[in-house]
């Protein structure tokens, strides 16, 4: 069979998404649809702050709990 008789095919992407739930801090009850589960999230807040959120859960719905604060800082 010769390859190069075959039409290209369309290449389809799936964006799965999932529910991902806050607990803690400034997002305390939130519950949004996602389509990656990272480690952990910062989220921007008031002040210059943002609020780290580390995932606890390694299935859908993802819960993700407020462990601390980090500032915004430039690196040069």
């Amino acid at each position: 069979m010769n390859t190069t008789d075959k039409e290209p095919v369309e290449e389809i992407t799936m964006n799965e998404t999932f529910p991902i739930e806050f607990h803690g801090g400034s997002q305390d009850g939130a519950l949004i649809e996602g389509d990656k589960a990272l480690d952990v999230i910062l989220v921007n807040c008031a002040d210059g702050l943002r609020e780290i959120y580390e995932r606890r859960s390694d299935e859908p719905p993802f819960v993700y709990v407020q462990v601390g604060y980090a500032g915004n800082e430039t690196w040069k």
